[in-house]
């Protein structure tokens, strides 16, 4: 891959909310929420991951994993990565303002496309307020 490339380090003693703040980081106006229930179930709480959690302890995960999360990729490309490599179903949400949105009618975005969308939103919002 190139250097611009952006991937997410991911090892058996990768902490969850270490992953987030990775993933954060390349995406300001994105985050992404783990858990055990399959998509597009609404219960996402009653199946969250504690961010505390180890990917070792939540997962069969055996080797060191490189998530790729270029901007180019879809929401919904990195959705089903994470479930066919980690056996766990992520959320993306968007920024809106001081609101974190569900992203689910436009998970065919790209991640920059995505993160431009939340960084407009919220600036917008910001200069009516």
């Amino acid at each position: 891959m190139d250097n611009n490339s952006k991937e997410i380090i991911i090892t058996r003693d990768s902490i969850v909310v270490d992953i987030q703040k990775a993933f954060n980081l390349f995406y300001p106006y994105l985050k992404i929420e783990f858990s055990t229930s399959p998509k597009g179930v609404l219960s996402l709480k009653k199946h969250s991951i504690n961010p505390q959690n180890s990917i070792g302890k939540i997962t069969n995960l055996t080797s060191t994993l490189k998530l790729n999360v270029d901007e180019d990729r879809t929401v919904a490309e990195i959705e089903k990565e994470c479930r066919e490599l980690l056996g766990l179903s992520i959320q993306v949400f968007r920024k809106s303002g001081n609101v974190w949105n569900v992203i689910s009618l436009t998970d065919g975005w790209t991640l920059e496309s995505q993160n431009k969308a939340g960084e407009f939103i919220s600036t917008e919002m910001s200069a009516a307020s």
